[in-house]
C-alpha cells in the first residue's frame, strides 16, 4: 500500500464482521500492557470488542504501508493529552493516524500530515440539542443551529459535533481546546467554512475539512492541517472484513473546505 503527500486514507470496519472469541485468540497479544489492563477492566463484551478492534484496525492498516513491521510489533508514543503516534524509531515512512469509533463502526484516518483527526458518531442517538449547543458551541453556531426547523437540528448538531471533534483531535489536545473558540459555517450544499477567534491563535487557510458519507445513521468528519496550499487532492477508503482481507471502498464527500 502506498500513500503520498496529497492523500488521506480512511480505513473502516463493522464490529458485526468479527467474533470476539476469535479476536482474543489471534490478537489479544497485540495489546500493550496498559491496553490489556483497560480491556480486562471492561465489564461488557461490546466494550472489549470495540477496544480490541480499534487496535487491530490501526495495526493492520499501518503494516499495509510498512511491511517490515508486523501488526503486533508496532510501538506507539503518546503526547501530553494522550494522542498516540508511531514511535520515532519505527516511523521512517512518516505516517500519522487518528482513530474514532461509535456504536458498530470503527474508522481510522492515515496520512503524512502530522495534524490529522477523524470523528465518527452514531447520529440516531437523540441528543439534547439546545442545551449542548448553548454550552459547547460558539454563539454563531448555536444561533444558526437553533434557527433551523426542529426536524433538521439533530442532523446539523452531529455535523458540527464531528467537525469540532475532528479538529481538536487533529490538534492533539482534545477538549483542552474550548469548542467555543472556533466556528463552522455551511456555505451552500457542499462547502464548509471555519473561523477561529483570537483566543485560538490558528489560521483558517492552513486547514482542510471534510464531511463524508458513513452509511445510514452515522456522521463522519476529517480534519487535516495541510498548510497554506491545501495539499490533499484525494481521499481513498478501505473496509477491513477479516484479519487478512480488506476491500476498497468509495469515499463520498458531502462537504469540504
Amino acid at each position: 500500500m502506498r500513500i503520498d503527500d496529497t492523500e488521506i486514507h480512511l480505513w473502516q470496519l463493522e464490529q458485526g464482521d468479527f467474533e470476539l472469541s476469535s479476536l482474543q485468540k489471534e490478537c489479544l497479544a497485540w495489546l500493550t500492557n496498559s491496553e490489556l489492563k483497560r480491556f480486562q477492566r471492561f465489564q461488557f463484551d461490546r466494550d472489549r470488542k470495540q477496544l480490541l478492534l480499534g487496535r487491530v484496525l490501526m495495526r493492520i492498516a499501518l503494516s499495509s504501508y510498512d511491511r517490515s513491521v508486523a501488526p503486533a510489533s508496532w510501538d506507539f508514543t503518546h503526547n501530553d493529552y494522550g494522542k498516540p503516534s508511531i514511535s520515532e524509531e519505527q516511523n521512517s515512512a512518516s505516517l500519522y493516524f487518528n482513530l474514532s469509533h461509535s456504536a458498530e463502526k470503527v474508522v481510522l484516518a492515515v496520512s503524512r500530515f502530522k495534524d490529522i483527526g477523524v470523528d465518527v458518531e452514531c447520529a440516531r442517538k437523540p441528543r439534547r440539542v439546545e442545551a449542548i449547543a448553548q454550552r459547547f458551541f460558539s454563539d454563531l453556531e448555536a444561533t444558526q443551529l437553533l434557527s433551523l426547523p426542529e426536524d433538521q437540528q439533530q442532523s446539523r448538531f452531529y455535523d458540527l459535533w464531528t467537525l469540532k471533534e475532528a479538529y481538536i483531535k487533529a490538534c492533539g489536545m482534545g477538549l483542552a481546546i474550548p469548542l467555543q473558540h472556533f466556528s463552522y459555517g455551511f456555505a451552500g450544499d457542499d462547502r464548509l467554512t471555519i473561523e477561529f477567534d483570537a483566543r485560538r491563535n490558528d489560521v483558517e487557510s492552513t486547514w482542510q475539512f471534510w464531511q463524508l458519507s458513513a452509511g445510514p445513521d452515522f456522521t463522519l468528519a476529517v480534519a487535516a492541517k495541510t498548510g497554506e496550499e491545501g495539499l490533499v487532492k484525494s481521499l481513498s477508503g478501505w473496509r477491513l472484513v477479516d484479519l487478512d482481507k480488506f476491500l476498497e471502498q468509495q469515499v463520498h464527500v458531502i462537504r469540504s473546505k
